[in-house]
C-alpha cells in the first residue's frame, strides 16, 4: 500500500483533507462481493482519491462530508458520505450518517447504501445511554442496539447491551428477526 495525505485546519477549526492510496490485493479464492457479483481469483491494483471536509466540533451541528473515486477489482468505485453530530442539549446528541457507494466491475454492477443514526443521552457524568439504528438500504436489513454504561464507582463500570438484526424482506418469519442478544459486563478497579 502506498498512501499520500494532505490536511489543513482553518482558524474556525474546520478541516479539509485529501488522500490518495495505491494498493495491490491478491485474491486467492473467489468471493461474492454483492448478490450475483463474484470477484474471481487474481491480483488487483487500485488507485483511489478521497476528499473530506469537516465542520468544527464547537458548532451545534458538526460533521464530515467526503467524496471519493477510484478503481476496485478491475472496475470503478465512487463513494459519497456524511457523518455528523447534532447537539440538541448538552446531555442529548444525535449522530446521523449516510454512506453511498456505486461500484461498476467487469463481472457486475451494484450499489451499497447505509443509513445510520446514533442517539446519546448523558443524564449524569457517570451514566450514559446510547442507541444505534443501522439500515442497509441495498441489503434490506436493519440492526439496532441499546447500551447503558454506568460508572458505579470511579474506574468501575457496568455495561448492559441489547442488540438485534432483522431482514426486512423476510417472508417466512413476520418479524424478520435474524439475531438477538443481551450482554452484561461488570468491571471493578482494584487498587493495591
Amino acid at each position: 500500500e502506498l498512501r499520500g495525505y494532505f490536511q489543513t485546519e482553518f482558524q474556525n477549526s474546520d478541516q479539509t483533507s485529501a488522500e490518495y492510496t495505491h494498493t495491490y490485493e491478491l485474491i486467492p479464492r473467489a468471493f461474492t462481493i454483492s448478490p450475483g457479483v463474484v470477484v474471481p481469483v487474481g491480483g488487483y491494483d487500485a488507485d483511489n482519491l478521497r476528499v473530506t471536509y469537516s465542520l468544527g466540533q464547537q458548532r451545534p451541528v458538526s460533521g464530515r462530508m467526503a467524496f471519493g473515486h477510484g478503481s476496485l477489482y478491475g472496475g470503478t468505485r465512487t463513494e459519497a458520505s456524511y457523518s455528523g453530530r447534532l447537539a440538541l442539549r448538552p446531555q442529548v446528541a444525535v449522530e446521523p450518517s449516510l454512506s453511498l457507494n456505486w461500484v461498476s466491475l467487469p463481472f457486475g454492477d451494484f450499489s451499497a447504501r447505509l443509513l445510520t443514526t446514533r442517539f446519546i443521552v448523558t443524564p449524569t457524568p457517570r451514566l450514559i445511554l446510547s442507541g444505534l439504528v443501522q439500515y442497509n438500504i441495498s441489503g434490506h436489513s436493519m440492526t439496532s442496539s441499546a447500551r447503558l454504561r454506568w460508572e458505579y464507582r470511579p474506574g468501575s463500570d457496568l455495561f448492559l447491551v441489547y442488540s438485534d438484526g432483522r431482514n426486512l424482506l423476510e417472508t417466512q418469519n413476520p418479524t424478520g428477526l435474524l439475531n438477538r442478544s443481551l450482554a452484561l459486563k461488570v468491571t471493578r478497579l482494584l487498587r493495591y
